[in-house]
This record gives structure tokens, C-alpha cells and sequence, in this order.
């Protein structure tokens, strides 16, 4: 009998539509905009943000690769920083694009959704200068900016077509212009 009044009550709440809320730990920051810089060394600068916060925690990180410079990424704010959340992956002129987006793609927590930019003047210099570079960047994705994702990004350049990437200025990141990538930019 009490079996039955169990799952009478379980059957009720799901009914009800409660379900637990995922709740995010405690010290943990959400990166919402990854900046990459440099292909050897590589510079990373990631900063977090979300409506609720006022000043958004920053992270930066350096080293050989991208990968490795990724794995130290995540201990290097106030709080531990999670890639999991990442929207916006912004970069510099003088990346090895092809392989920051192999290690996009191949990274679990990166994911190929995020959209790929290009900042005029280097990805740490644009969010150095940024209050919260994602809100910003909402904006211009809700303006129908269109940003190719990483997987739409490595795709034409794997087939050898042209990518052009929104170029972005500014102490609220705004679009300047289209700017095709060239494989000149990469070292």
C-alpha cells in the first residue's frame, strides 16, 4: 500500500509539472564570450555574463596551443569558470583558425553552436574595453547579424569557400563591417 500512495504522489507532482531546478554551483561563472588570440603562443580571454550580473567575471590565460592554453583557462577568474555556456567565440586576425576550431569542435564543453567574429583590433584588446561583450553581441544576433557557427565556419573552410566573419569595434562591441577571412591571416 504505501508503494501505491508513493507513486500516487510522484505521479501527482509530475503531473503538477514540478521539477527540480537546476541550480548552478556554487563559484561557478558562466563564460559566455570566448576571445582567442595569437597561434602560437595563444592568448584566451573569456568573460562571463548574464542579465543578472553587473560586472561580468573575467578569466585570461596563455600558452603554447589552444588546447592547452583552454585546459588552464577555467582557474584563472575570481570564481572557477565553466565553458559549458560559451555563445560567442571572437577572434583576432593572426589566429590558426582552422585549428582553434578543430579544438572547438573536438572540446565537450565548447560545443559547435557558438558564433564565430572577428575583432578589429585583437579579441583581448575588444573585451578588455567591454563592460559585457554579450549582451552586445545579443543585440547584434537579434538584428540578424549572422555570425556563422564553428561547425558552419570549419566546414567552408575545409571545402575551400569563403568565409566572412562580421568585424567588431568598439567599447560595446558594434559591427563594423563583413570581412572576408583570408588564409593570409593565418601564421
Amino acid at each position: 500500500m504505501k508503494k501505491w500512495v508513493l507513486l500516487g504522489v510522484c505521479a501527482l507532482l509530475l503531473l503538477a509539472g514540478w521539477r527540480p531546478v537546476p541550480r548552478e554551483p556554487e563559484g561557478l561563472a558562466l563564460v559566455r564570450v570566448l576571445g582567442v588570440d595569437g597561434s602560437g603562443p595563444v592568448e584566451l580571454t573569456a568573460v562571463c555574463g548574464g542579465e543578472d550580473q553587473k560586472e561580468p567575471d573575467r578569466g585570461r590565460s596563455a600558452g603554447a596551443d589552444f588546447g592547452g592554453t583552454l585546459e588552464i583557462l577555467p582557474w584563472s577568474g575570481e570564481e572557477e569558470l565553466s565553458l559549458t555556456s560559451v555563445s560567442y567565440i571572437i577572434v583576432g586576425r593572426d589566429v590558426d583558425l582552422r585549428e582553434t576550431l578543430l579544438a572547438v569542435l573536438r572540446n565537450e564543453e565548447l560545443g559547435a553552436t557558438a558564433t564565430v567574429w572577428l575583432a578589429e583590433g585583437g579579441a583581448a584588446a575588444l573585451l578588455g574595453a567591454c563592460g559585457d561583450p554579450a549582451s552586445g553581441l545579443d543585440l547584434l544576433t537579434r538584428r540578424e547579424a549572422g555570425a556563422p557557427t564553428a561547425a558552419e565556419a570549419l566546414a567552408r573552410l575545409e571545402r575551400g569557400e569563403p568565409l566572412s566573419l562580421p568585424l567588431l569595434a568598439g567599447k560595446q562591441p558594434f559591427l563594423i563591417d563583413w570581412e572576408e577571412w583570408r588564409a593570409g591571416y593565418e601564421q
